[in-house]
C-alpha cells in the first residue's frame, strides 16, 4: 500500500493552502490552476500528474451525488461530470494519458474505471446498484475496512487488487483517521 495514501486523501478534503502544505511534505507539487475544493491535482517527483478527489462533504454531495451513486445513475451526477472533465484537462495540460487517481468514499466511485492509463486507488469506495458484481481493472486497487457500510457492496466486485483492512467498528471504519 502507498505510504503516502493517507496524506494524499487528506489533501483532497483540505483547503488549497493546507493541501499544498500536506503534499509538499511528501515531495508533491500542487497544481493551483487545475485544483479545486473538490479535487487537488499534483505532480510527483517524476513529473507524473496525480488527482486526489474528495468524498462527500457538502449538502449537494449528500442530496445529489450520493443518491445518484446508490441508484446507479452516476452519469447524471455533476460531480462525476466535473471529475471526468478534470481528468481530461489534466491529461491535456501534462501531455500524457497516465494520470494517477485517488479517491475516498464517493470519490472512489467518481474515479472508478476512469479513462486513464495511470493507477487508480480507492479507499472505502461507495458502490451502488449499477456497480455490483463488476470486475475492477488491473490498474485499480480498492482498499476497504471490514466494518465500513459505504463500501459494503464492493465485496460483490471481482478483481485481484482488493485489500481489506480489519476494523469491525462501524462508527470508525469509514474514517481516514482511524484506518490508514
Amino acid at each position: 500500500m502507498n505510504e503516502h495514501l493517507k496524506p494524499i486523501l487528506e489533501a483532497s478534503y483540505a483547503k488549497r493552502k493546507d493541501a499544498r502544505d500536506i503534499l509538499e511534505k511528501h515531495n508533491y507539487k500542487l497544481d493551483d490552476e487545475l485544483s479545486s475544493k473538490e479535487a487537488k491535482v499534483f505532480v510527483d517527483a517524476d513529473g507524473t500528474p496525480n488527482i486526489t478527489v474528495r468524498g462527500s462533504k457538502s449538502v449537494k454531495d449528500f442530496l445529489v451525488s450520493d443518491p445518484l451513486l446508490a441508484l446507479g445513475l452516476q452519469k447524471y451526477d455533476p460531480r462525476q461530470i466535473e471529475t471526468n472533465n478534470l481528468i481530461e484537462k489534466t491529461k491535456k495540460k501534462y501531455n500524457t494519458e497516465k494520470v494517477n487517481l485517488y479517491g475516498h468514499s464517493l470519490a472512489g466511485s467518481l474515479i472508478d474505471n476512469a479513462n486513464t492509463k495511470g493507477n487508480i486507488t480507492t479507499f472505502n469506495k461507495g458502490v451502488g446498484l449499477k456497480d455490483m458484481f463488476k470486475k475492477i481493472p488491473k490498474r485499480q486497487t480498492d482498499i476497504r475496512t471490514s466494518g465500513d457500510l459505504v463500501s459494503a457492496l464492493s465485496v460483490t466486485q471481482r478483481g485481484k487488487n482488493k485489500i481489506t483492512l480489519d476494523n469491525p467498528d462501524i462508527l470508525k471504519a469509514h474514517s481516514l483517521k482511524h484506518n490508514l
